[in-house]
């Protein structure tokens, strides 16, 4: 099997399996007990938490929640802090997690304000932060690493301009796609207001992920309960899903250095192959919808997006999974829907250029055998459709 849809989700690494398991076996007492065991299960969450800012070189100004996943880390602190009536701001080329949450302030009548028409390359031209300001924005929401596109928001230029252009607006990232894929500067934490990350995406167990905020901010619960985790976010915490985070994290941290460099070498690989293709058949035209040699600050190395008008990719898609290649479209969370993907429509592709288009996403567990495999099963599915969606044009 060749897995490229990493974007999506990640097999878990064996040490993390083995981390989960042995807490499982050990470790299963409620941490909200007040008995030894239980708090033996307590001191070894807040070991765990300690341990994850230490990796992250998060600094002591801000709080560490665990969660579900990235999904809920956005939900929680966009309508934490803003909901109802707190003024909010969007690229619009966001995980529907961040969009549809802006969306849901809408019917108390407070809309998101939309910056697509400054999206430059997928990314947020800074020029227009001035923008905020003048709408008295009090949080601006983007992708650190944009989950369809891989395109980059830098936080320390994104927070800089902020605090230049628009002091009184805080800054939200949405991290999941970012932690293992580039290396994260230390000093972007000053900058940020909340941040989120999720364990599936690096390799570690889903149901469990973090959110990282300021702790001078008060955040509203979004579920109520046992008050655990600051008051924030009740629920009896999975001690086994946090021990796998932790290590997952500090493998993911550990090897980030290293792992950008080997899915650059895999996304050179890519391109430069597709290219090659399209010289080889005269009917294949190639568009990069991702960022083509471009830097870390501007492009994530481990994603390629790219369109082929007229087959479809959810067609090549199915065909390749009858050679055991598995490829992403978009955002796994609207992979059901038959929409083009608002994301790739957000950058001015037309409904036909977004439906014919694949996502590959890489991990260190991919070789450039993947992706040469991927490239001749490619080849051959677009031969063999070609004509018939020609016919359909």
């Amino acid at each position: 099997m060749i897995y490229l849809d990493n974007a999506a989700t990640t097999p878990m690494n064996g040490e993390v399996i083995e981390r989960v398991q042995e807490t499982m076996q050990k470790c299963f007492a409620n941490s909200g007990t007040p008995y030894r065991i239980g708090l033996d299960a307590k001191r070894l969450i807040e070991k765990s938490a300690e341990s994850i800012a230490g990796y992250l070189q998060i600094p002591s100004t801000h709080r560490l929640l665990f969660t579900s996943g990235g999904t809920e880390s956005n939900n929680l602190f966009i309508k934490g802090l803003c909901f109802p009536d707190k003024k909010t701001a969007f690229l619009g080329l966001e995980h529907p997690s961040v969009t549809e949450s802006l969306a849901f302030f809408k019917q108390f009548g407070n809309d998101p304000l939309s910056l697509l028409p400054f999206q430059v390359e997928g990314r947020l031209d800074l020029n227009s932060i001035s923008t905020l300001n003048e709408n008295r924005v009090k949080l601006l929401c983007l992708s650190h690493v944009n989950n369809e596109l891989g395109t980059v928001n830098d936080p320390l230029q994104v927070a800089s301009a902020l605090e230049k252009e628009s002091p009184q607006t805080k800054l939200f990232l949405d991290g999941v796609q970012a932690i293992g894929k580039i290396v994260l500067n230390p000093d972007m934490w000053k900058g940020l207001a909340g941040y989120s990350i999720s364990g599936h995406k690096i390799h570690g167990p889903k149901g469990i992920g973090l959110l990282v905020y300021d702790s001078r901010l008060v955040l509203s619960p979004q579920m109520h309960g046992g008050k655990q985790q600051f008051g924030v976010r009740s629920g009896t915490l999975p001690l086994p899903l946090i021990m796998g985070l932790e290590t997952a994290i500090q493998q993911a941290v550990e090897r980030s250095e290293q792992n950008q460099k080997h899915l650059e070498n895999l996304s050179r690989r890519l391109i430069q192959g597709l290219k090659c293709l399209q010289d080889q058949q005269s009917e294949l035209n190639i568009r990069f919808n991702s960022l083509i040699d471009a830097d870390a600050t501007r492009q994530s190395p481990g994603m390629v997006n790219f369109s082929f008008s007229p087959v479809e990719g959810e067609v090549v898609l199915h065909h390749l999974e009858q050679k055991d290649i598995f490829v992403g479209m978009g955002s796994a969370c609207s992979a059901q829907s038959k929409e083009p993907s608002k994301i790739l429509m957000g950058l001015g592709l037309n409904e036909e250029q977004a439906r014919c288009s694949l996502r590959i996403s890489f991990s260190e567990n991919n070789t450039l055998e993947d992706v040469d495999q991927f490239l001749e099963a490619f080849g051959v599915a677009y031969q063999t459709l070609y004509p018939t969606f020609l016919q359909k044009a």
